[in-house]
């Protein structure tokens, strides 16, 4: 008798085991996304691993395994002819559709952020019957492995906390009601158009997908897929202007705080412009204005280094005068910039060493060109480099040679120049030229002349007025 009353005893309590068990909520653990996109794959997945650890460890749920979840994805991949969505099965609606796949009662979804160098760990416990996130946590961290992997214990333990108030004791005696098999869709129409939008998933699609059926078997996933593809579009313009709409067309969006975040430092800067003296202001909106003029005069000089026809090597020193006027104006998108038509005065002093480098054979040679400009300057969003332009000189000169007391002569020359200029907020110039001149064979009075450049690279430096 007593043994049967051990017996007994035994199977209650290992039938109590099992019953608890049952009673517990099924909760399936999501591979993380990384919307930063700077996380090595083998550290994502290594996460992903301890928070479902961690989370086993409370003994509040089921956590189903990962080699059962990825059995399913494959299914789903299978069935859906390899959807890209279903690839890494990272959004929202394909990791809502694995955990009903699973049976599962809750899943867990985890997305890493980054922005201003600070990255953001963020956990929503999503209930499978409602389609809806009942639990969010967040915590940020300075990237590091160690960091992930604190935030990682926090977040569960702030996830854990909550979910306990809220559901109380209940939380493991009265489980989610199992996702119920959906009736196929009776509108034909509406499931081509849904399987169409979702293989393209393109923005126009899913917009024109909403207009035509706002409460089709598709709205909840064309909604999310419109509101990553807003955070993405805001997070590469990085504007006030980009974060602004999408609070708007996404008030209760998944990139809510990351915008809110956005705004704040978008104000520090504007706080911190304020504060600049009154007379900087002054000065760069003097010098902004003046880069906008119609009228813009040039002083620039610089150095030289040319190859002459006799005796081959030269270099100088190069000064300017030039005006020029705008004649096209383009402020805004590609090819942005202004178009510049003028005319220039030249002076270069160049110095000819003899073949072997002796200074003592010196020559002197002066050209005086005078030249037609032609340039046009793009547009940059640099705070520093406003412009970057590229110029066009032809013209004529007066070149006069020295060699001795004795020695000189002059003659007119054919003048051009190449030059890539780069315009800096203070009206400061740095040019970078390439040109030379052509001369006939005899002097103005009839003697030979040798001082052809066949070229010269020219280096230097100016201010616009």
């Amino acid at each position: 008798m007593k043994k049967i009353f051990v017996v007994l005893v035994l199977f209650f309590a290992f039938f109590q085991m099992f019953a608890e068990d049952d009673d517990k909520i099924k909760l399936a653990v999501m591979e993380f996304e990384d919307m930063s996109g700077q996380i090595k794959p083998e550290i994502l997945a290594n996460a992903t691993e301890y928070i479902r650890i961690v989370l086993a460890s409370t003994n509040r749920y089921i956590i189903i395994s990962k080699d059962r979840q990825k059995s399913t994805i494959s299914e789903m991949r299978k069935k859906f002819n390899n959807d890209p969505t279903y690839k890494s099965c990272t959004d929202k609606n394909c990791q809502i559709q694995l955990g009903q796949a699973l049976s599962a009662d809750l899943i867990v979804k985890t997305t890493v952020t980054s922005f201003a160098g600070s990255y953001t760990l963020s956990s929503e416990l999503i209930d499978l019957e409602k389609e809806a996130t009942i639990i969010a946590a967040k915590e940020d961290y300075d990237g590091s492995d160690k960091a992930l992997k604190t935030a990682i214990d926090k977040l569960v333990e702030k996830i854990v906390k909550v979910e306990t108030e809220v559901n109380g004791e209940i939380a493991s005696k009265e489980k989610p009601k199992k996702q119920e098999s959906k009736a196929p869709n009776s509108n034909s129409k509406d499931t081509a158009a849904c399987e169409y939008a979702r293989k393209k998933n393109q923005l126009i699609t899913w917009r024109t997908y909403l207009d035509k059926y706002p409460n089709g078997e598709c709205a909840a996933e064309a909604n999310d897929s419109l509101d990553s593809m807003a955070c993405k579009n805001a997070e590469k313009r990085n504007t006030v202007q980009g974060w602004q709409q999408y609070l708007k067309e996404f008030p209760n969006g998944k990139c809510e705080f990351q915008a809110a975040e956005a705004m704040q430092q978008f104000k520090a800067r504007e706080g911190d412009l304020k504060e600049l003296s009154a007379q900087d202001a002054a000065l760069y909106s003097k010098a902004d204005s003046k880069l906008e003029g119609i009228f813009s005069g040039r002083w620039n000089f610089g150095l030289g280094l040319g190859y002459n026809k006799d005796p081959h090597f030269e270099v100088g020193l190069i000064s300017g005068l030039d005006f020029d006027f705008k004649v096209f104006s383009k402020p805004y998108g590609g090819g942005a910039g202004n178009l510049f038509v003028g005319f220039g005065f030249d002076l270069r002093y160049w110095m000819l060493p003899a073949e072997d480098l002796n200074t003592d054979d010196l020559i002197h040679l002066i050209n005086f060109p005078i030249q037609l400009n032609f340039g046009y300057e793009f547009k940059l969003s640099n705070p520093n480099i406003r412009y970057i332009g590229l110029w066009t000189s032809l013209g004529m000169g007066i070149d006069h040679f020295k060699e001795n007391k004795w020695e000189h002569g002059n003659q007119l020359s054919f003048v051009w120049d190449i030059t890539m200029s780069m315009i800096f907020k203070n009206r400061m110039l740095l040019n970078f030229g390439f040109g030379g001149n052509k001369s006939k064979e005899e002097r103005l009075d009839g003697y030979d002349w040798d001082m052809d450049h066949g070229f010269d690279l020219t280096i230097g430096t100016g201010v616009i007025f």
